[in-house]
């Protein structure tokens, strides 16, 4: 299922962040997720649901799909995400990262608002477990 189809059900409009995460070392994938996440887009919204996607499918348990993650926050994604750039750049999340772009392309965010994002993101989840009968690679238990 692609990521756009998937928001589609959900929510009626989203909004792709204008900068990819396409690095190559550690060191570049923690600047260019601290900049990702400080862009004004990522500083303005809040109360949204979000998914990170990948060019190329990536096969899955049934079928295939870019996405990579569905998330939610009630604050901005500056406010979730800017501070975790040094864990998501490190060690054995590093190496996970890169295989994604190494294989399936850089990594967009997409978001879109809500007035509750738990329940967006719990229908994101539902519709695709019951496309792919698993999560998305990076959320580990839905």
């Amino acid at each position: 299922m692609n990521g756009l189809d998937l928001f589609g059900k959900v929510i009626k409009q989203s909004i792709c962040i204008n900068d990819l995460i396409d690095s190559k070392t550690d060191k570049e994938f923690k600047l260019k997720f601290r900049s990702l996440f400080s862009s004004p887009l990522a500083k303005s919204e809040r109360g949204i649901v979000y998914m990170w996607l990948t060019d190329k499918g990536i096969p899955r348990m049934h079928g295939s799909s870019n996405v990579i993650y569905i998330g939610k926050t009630i604050n901005t994604l500056y406010e979730r995400l800017h501070r975790w750039a040094e864990v998501e750049g490190s060690e054995l999340n590093w190496i996970r990262y890169k295989y994604i772009i190494d294989n399936f392309g850089p990594i967009k965010i997409m978001l879109g608002k809500t007035g509750n994002p738990r329940e967006a993101e719990k229908k994101m989840l539902k519709i695709y477990f019951e496309e792919h009968l698993e999560y998305p690679p990076m959320n580990a238990g839905g």
